[in-house]
């Protein structure tokens, strides 16, 4: 995608864009991490998102305590961090955009790194460093195979991930009707433009579960369902395209069908629904994987989807 719009000195930065709701024990920190990006980062604009604690004044003080740190502080009235991501978008004068959530941090360098290795991607997908709730690390990396790493939910993470500005004007930004899943709209709409992709394997990020505050733990059956829809849209589209072998659509709908059972937990009428629309009509015969094991498959060949999936609940309560 072209540069134009940008002068020779602007193509080697970001704008750091993060969101900000009831941050107050994170926001600190997640400054701190855009700081030691050093020169590479032009500007960042903090998006507050009606906070209700201390999160405004504890940005106010930072600022003071750092007045040679380029930072623009923004409301958003909005809810939702698309909103939040979107408000400053119209501002930003780099050919890159770092979006961060406020209880995540940046490694030391991680753009510079990001900018410096892959000048020409428009998405660079990365690995990241996830600590759960107790304390637990575990690293992330993309999958290779980008419709493989959409459809899988193995495309990196907001926050170690890396966009050029252009891309993300192509698609106009972030889709603030969704509550959840939006990394992964967001991607998948640059990916139908033809965007340039790259991988980068070395985790440049810090993602913290949180107890709370987190769509994931408020309402997990709208997260799930909305998460269907989307890997149904991007189905669609790669079915469309003709341009998978036989191997790859089975993996496709496999993964498809092992997030349909996930969402059998939450919603066995959405989850039995789809599947009757989707992959019954194919047919399709899923395998065994990580989240499906010989005993569900066996059940599944003599009782269908519905009702293996009634079966398992009854057997699980």
């Amino acid at each position: 995608m072209s540069d134009s719009r940008y002068c020779d000195q602007d193509l080697n930065k970001a704008t750091v864009i993060i969101p900000c709701f009831n941050v107050e024990d994170y926001i600190g920190e997640c400054l701190n991490s855009v700081v030691l990006q050093g020169e590479s980062v032009h500007h960042t604009y903090v998006v507050d998102n009606n906070s209700t604690d201390n999160t405004v004044k504890i940005i106010r003080g930072w600022c003071e305590a750092n007045p040679q740190f380029v930072l623009t502080l923004l409301s958003e009235s909005k809810p939702g961090a698309p909103a939040a991501r979107n408000s400053p978008l119209a501002h930003v004068e780099t050919k890159w955009i770092q979006f961060l959530d406020a209880d995540d941090l940046l490694l030391p360098g991680k753009i510079d790194e990001q900018i410096r290795k892959f000048p020409d991607a428009d998405v660079i997908c990365a690995s990241s460093q996830h600590i759960s709730t107790d304390g637990s690390e575990q690293i992330h990396s993309p999958n290779s195979f980008i419709p493989f790493g959409l459809m899988k939910g193995e495309s990196g993470n907001t926050c170690a991930n890396l966009f050029s500005t252009s891309a993300i004007l192509s698609v106009q930004g972030w889709d603030e009707s969704l509550k959840s899943s939006q990394e992964y709209d967001l991607m998948f709409r640059i990916w139908q433009t033809g965007a340039i992709w790259a991988l980068d394997l070395i985790p440049r990020a810090i993602i913290r579960a949180r107890q709370s505050g987190q769509i994931s733990h408020r309402d997990p059956a709208a997260k799930w369902i909305q998460l269907i829809e989307l890997r149904e849209r991007m189905l669609a589209d790669f079915k469309a395209r003709s341009e998978f072998n036989e191997f790859e659509t089975f993996e496709l709908l496999q993964s498809f069908f092992d997030q349909l059972r996930i969402l059998a937990k939450y919603d066995l009428k959405k989850a039995s629904v789809t599947y009757s629309r989707i992959l019954e009509p194919i047919p399709f015969s899923p395998q065994r994987s990580d989240a499906t094991t010989l005993a569900y498959l066996l059940c599944f060949r003599v009782l269908g989807f519905e009702y293996t999936e009634q079966l398992k609940r009854l057997l699980t309560t």
